[in-house]
């Protein structure tokens, strides 16, 4: 049998690399190219719409009764403009481009920093795909943190190269990287925490550190790389005040009780058990060296408390598992040449054939309108603009950011900033619309001008034999009263 031409023997690994790659790229976009059920975009679409119509951001509330003439600071303002861009331009087809395209970004970066970190590319791509699965429940989503994943990769994969070569340049791109996160999501903060812990390190791991030493360490390069980062951060329209909201997030503690996204993870999915056997990886990993770095043990702790937490924070510790277990795998010590660049035409081709054949079954204009009006209450929203209703819109905490992009000549009572509404008032809302003893007594509901709610809640049931208010609409989804005349 004649043996194998060296261009044979190279071929078929390029092949078969190629074909997990392509495997790899299509998974976010079979993930994420689905109808838009996010109850919190509406909100931010609206801002970004207000935002360009006022050439300015809002620095109090425009859109809620309670809010009114209150602090609110648009922190996302920059993601709201994008969002609202692409919406203008392409519908909701806009949104589910930007969803898919971060996903793919994101799967990209996590690629790049699972290699950078020493995995060969069959690892590299198991690896990677592991964490997009185990991310998917996030990755779905149309938000800003979508960025702040893409730009926490970015940011572990600069600092590794630094940390590795010691190299300074990747330093150089952090602080605009961080000018341009805190504009986008006050989730940064968990960058400017990474960059923290690499600054401390050598005072964790070793601390006892004479002082001259520990002078050394605090005006390190990564000191002053970190209070670049931190000034750069304060280049937004609101300064030091971009803070505040970061404050606020942290001390709410009623929406983790109720709150799908903020509740820890349930584990009745293989999404979620993906995520504890990725974070398991890691931990044994770690603990198979006997000496444990201050780095990437206090990531993988800091995002082990947060993802388990809250289910909207799970990337965090899945991004540093496998980190740590890329970096930490023995290496073969074998050579691996890039693929050739007609490989690499090869696979963007797939990839977008893919997402060709993907995006018109999923993502077509009557799937994604149907879609809409089967989760939101789009025909009520219909029935209120025609009739021409007015007043205060009582609502409950889930439809709220839709009504505020659906009805903008109207303002609601209830809307998923937490911030800005506070625990007394979610929960009491909470209480309204479970039907909770004194739910006739709630203010709010007998100051209303219009009550949309959904069909199947406690509180429609109650309001169909209140004398203070008339049906005048119902549809499978959504139900409207008004104040009996």
């Amino acid at each position: 049998m004649t043996p194998p031409t060296p261009t044979e023997g190279t071929e078929r690994p390029a092949a078969l690399r190629a074909l997990l790659l392509v495997l790899l790229f299509s998974l976010p976009i079979l993930i994420t190219v689905r109808p838009i059920r996010d109850l919190d975009i509406w909100w931010h679409l609206r801002e970004g719409q207000w935002i360009i119509e006022e050439r300015t951001v809002p620095f109090t509330d425009p859109f809620s009764s309670y809010g009114a003439g209150k602090r609110w600071l648009a922190y996302s303002w920059l993601f709201e403009v994008l969002v609202y861009g692409l919406y203008h331009v392409f519908g909701l087809l806009g949104l589910v481009l930007y969803t898919a395209s971060m996903a793919l970004l994101i799967t990209l970066a996590l690629h790049g920093l699972v290699r950078q970190a020493g995995a060969d590319p069959v690892i590299a791509c198991v690896l990677t795909a592991a964490g997009v699965i185990a991310m998917a429940p996030v990755l779905v989503h149309p938000r800003p943190w979508l960025l702040t994943i893409f730009f926490f990769v970015v940011e572990l994969y600069l600092v590794g190269v630094f940390r590795r070569t010691a190299r300074p340049w990747p330093l150089l791109l952090l602080p605009p990287l961080f000018a341009l996160w805190a504009n986008i999501n006050i989730q940064f903060v968990y960058g400017l925490f990474v960059l923290a812990i690499a600054t401390i390190e050598p005072l964790v791991e070793r601390p006892g550190l004479a002082r001259r030493q520990t002078r050394q360490v605090l005006l390190s390069p990564m000191a002053a790389l970190f209070a670049a980062c931190l000034l750069a951060t304060l280049a937004n329209p609101y300064g030091f005040r971009v803070y505040v909201p970061v404050f606020e997030a942290v001390t709410l503690t009623k929406p983790f009780l109720f709150l799908q996204e903020l509740e820890a993870p349930r584990f009745r999915s293989v999404f979620d058990w993906t995520m504890l056997a990725v974070t398991l990886g890691g931990v044994y990993t770690l603990g198979r060296k006997g000496v444990l770095r201050a780095f990437p043990t206090l990531l993988l702790a800091c995002g082990a408390f947060l993802s388990f937490r809250a289910s909207r924070d799970v990337w965090f510790v899945v991004v540093v598992s496998l980190m740590i277990m890329a970096a930490h795998r023995p290496k073969s010590g074998r050579v691996i040449e890039p693929l050739a660049p007609r490989w690499r035409f090869l696979m963007a081709v797939a990839v977008g054939s893919v997402a060709a054949a993907i995006v018109p079954l999923r993502a077509n204009r009557s799937a994604l309108e149907r879609a809409l009006a089967q989760t939101f209450p789009e025909k009520a929203a219909t029935v209120v603009e025609q009739h021409g209703y007015t007043g205060i819109i009582y609502n409950d905490y889930d439809w709220g950011g839709y009504l505020i992009w659906r009805l903008p000549r109207l303002i609601v009572s209830m809307d998923g900033r937490n911030p800005l509404h506070g625990d007394t008032r979610i929960l009491q809302s909470v209480a309204t619309w479970s039907g909770r003893e004194g739910w006739d007594k709630d203010p709010e509901l007998a100051a209303a001008g219009i009550v949309i709610g959904n069909r199947k809640s406690a509180l429609v049931s109650l309001l169909r034999r209140d004398a203070r208010f008339d049906l005048v609409h119902e549809d499978d989804v959504a139900v409207v009263f008004v104040p009996h005349r």
